[in-house]
């Protein structure tokens, strides 16, 4: 065992100087994000596979635009808080969860009186469950959304042990309750309330939880929490409703069970991600105490590493896709191809390095500027491509602009504007 342990270390040794990376953080830290993001993985299959199995594809499509919906509500709120809690967390202001619970309830007025006038709408027009479900999301998201900073604020103190069990109790509780719900009934207005109710009840548990936990840190607040958080909050605007836009021009203009199928189409590759989103949950803190200057120099070849593992990640997905439909989901095999094309998308993880070196050094002027421009393309290209090719046309539209917001982030990283480049 102690040889083991030594040629383990001369390998992380090794494997430092050659990606000129500090790997021994990342497998620490990663060993503990992949068993959360495992289970949120396996947690949201035994959703898709309970989904397929006992949900009508019609009635699918409209759970699907109404989470859609929600998400799009979500945007008159600090939707980027959590990066600034993440970020004041890493600068030892302890009392940023409160204050970021605080800030956040304050400006999410706007999803409550979103949420309100859907729901009347709907009401207006007669369709009682979209009203009803509407309501539901100006009531709940304000406050799940609140209680879950709790997550950033334990990334922030690099625990990934807790943050780990944490995730998996709320990632799991939900999906169980989902499950329970399909199979003792096929009833969308209770789909939609245990959706809702669940994830709150199981967000504001994990809040006080974590409350509890670091009880004994500072209460120091960040002064600049809340000005950063609405600066990054509305950079995020445009991409957020864009996020959503092609589930809602879907439902619209093709209908719910085209909507079904899309969705299965880029569910899978969407978990396939994960790893990007572990990626950024590990670099941000890490990110934050490094020299611009230096990570300019070191981000490319980082990228290229990247690179070539989405494009493996991606050729192996294509080869198997069409046996884990068959197998997962064999109501959805006209999804298969879509999914394959959707795809080429992972190929774009490499951006994601540069994007945080953007957030973690404060690079307003950039980030407005690729928020704006990749946002403003995807939804041009979903309003020409959806009448022209239907749902191939936005799966195209997303490879596009993944794509190119990439080689934007890598351009806006060597290119800085003069005034910031010393920032």
């Amino acid at each position: 065992m102690p040889n083991l342990r030594n040629e383990s270390y001369r390998l992380l040794r090794w494997s430092e100087s050659f990606f000129k990376t500090d790997i021994n953080y990342l497998a620490r830290g990663g060993f503990w994000l992949s068993m959360s993001q495992g289970v949120a993985m396996i947690a949201g299959f035994l959703i898709s596979i309970a989904f397929a199995n006992l949900f009508t594809k019609e009635s699918f499509g409209t759970y699907k635009f109404i989470i859609s919906m929600a998400g799009i509500i979500g945007v008159f709120s600090l939707t980027e808080i959590g990066t600034s809690v993440t970020q004041a967390v890493a600068r030892d202001f302890g009392g940023s969860l409160r204050q970021g619970f605080r800030v956040n309830l304050k400006w999410s007025i706007g999803m409550f009186l979103s949420g309100l006038a859907l729901g009347i709408y709907y009401y207006l027009n007669d369709n009682m469950l979209l009203s009803f479900s509407f309501l539901l999301a100006g009531i709940f998201s304000p406050v799940t959304a609140s209680a879950s900073l709790y997550a950033n604020y334990i990334l922030g103190k690099k625990d990934f042990r807790r943050n780990s069990f944490y995730a998996m109790t709320r990632n799991a509780a939900p999906a169980l309750a989902l499950i329970l719900t399909l199979v003792l009934t096929r009833s969308l207005p209770a789909i939609i309330v245990v959706y809702f109710f669940s994830g709150t009840i199981v967000t504001l548990f994990l809040y006080h939880r974590t409350l509890r936990a670091y009880a004994h840190e500072n209460n120091k607040e960040d002064p600049e929490l809340s000005s950063y958080s609405k600066h990054l909050s509305a950079m995020e605007v445009i991409g957020n409703v864009s996020g959503y836009l092609d589930k809602i021009l879907i439902f619209h203009y093709l209908g719910a069970i085209p909507l079904a199928v899309y969705a299965f189409a880029i569910a899978p590759v969407e978990q396939l991600q994960s790893g990007k989103k572990i990626l950024s949950t590990l670099i941000l803190p890490k990110l934050s105490g490094r020299s611009y200057e230096e990570l300019r120099e070191s981000a490319p070849r980082k990228a290229i590493i990247l690179t070539f593992y989405a494009l493996l990640l991606a050729l192996v997905w294509i080869l198997l896709s069409p046996y884990f439909y068959r197998f997962l989901y064999p109501q959805y095999l006209d999804a298969v191809f879509y999914s394959q094309v959707y795809s080429l998308t992972l190929l774009a993880i490499s951006g994601t390095i540069f994007d945080y070196m953007l957030v973690a050094h404060k690079k307003k002027k950039e980030l407005y500027l690729h928020r704006t421009i990749i946002p403003i393309l995807k939804i041009a290209l979903f309003v020409i491509l959806l009448p022209l090719f239907g749902l191939m046309g936005l799966i195209v539209a997303h490879v596009i602009t993944r794509s190119f917001g990439s080689l934007l982030l890598y351009y806006l990283v060597k290119h800085p504007f003069k005034s910031q480049i010393n920032a």
